[in-house]
């Protein structure tokens, strides 16, 4: 199974030549959108992603299937404005395409891996979002992590 299924870091000028990565995109949109921000344009900053990654910040944990990309994981990895001394990685999306969803565990071993490439690389705390619509919980309690907070979204441009 190795050269069937790989997981890794890639360089995101790699990813955005992936001829899938729109489809998945337009999906990890329609799964992932609140009500709450239907009406807003999703206008993805990636010369500013480019220049987080440059800078050591902004990584993306892929999984590929056969050679095609079938999911990632993008964290921003520094220090703690907090716990200046701490290394954390908070995760900034994850998704894994339809078609290689219960199929081998690929999601599970996806998000694990890379919480364990997080490690070796000397991250920790890791911090890892929940999905109200496609709920992460049984990933996050097997990787022994416990719930800190909701969050709470709302447009503050509505006219109520």
């Amino acid at each position: 199974m190795p050269d069937r299924l790989r997981f890794g870091w890639e360089k995101l000028d790699a990813l955005l030549a992936e001829p899938n990565l729109p489809d998945m995109l337009a999906d990890y949109e329609i799964e992932h959108r609140s009500p709450v921000l239907a009406h807003l344009p999703v206008d993805i900053d990636w010369p500013r992603l480019l220049a987080q990654e440059a800078a050591g910040v902004y990584r993306v944990w892929s999984a590929r299937v056969e050679g095609t990309l079938a999911g990632f994981v993008a964290f921003y990895v520094e220090p703690h404005p907090y716990y200046r001394t701490v290394l954390f990685a908070v995760d900034g999306g994850y998704f894994l395409a339809p078609a290689f969803r219960n199929k081998g565990r690929i999601g599970w071993k996806m998000i694990s891996s890379a919480v364990d490439a997080l490690r070796r690389e000397g991250v920790q705390v890791a911090m890892i979002h929940d999905n109200a619509r496609r709920p992460m919980t049984p990933i996050c309690f097997a990787l022994g992590a416990e719930p800190l907070s909701v969050w709470w979204i709302m447009d503050l441009k509505d006219d109520r």
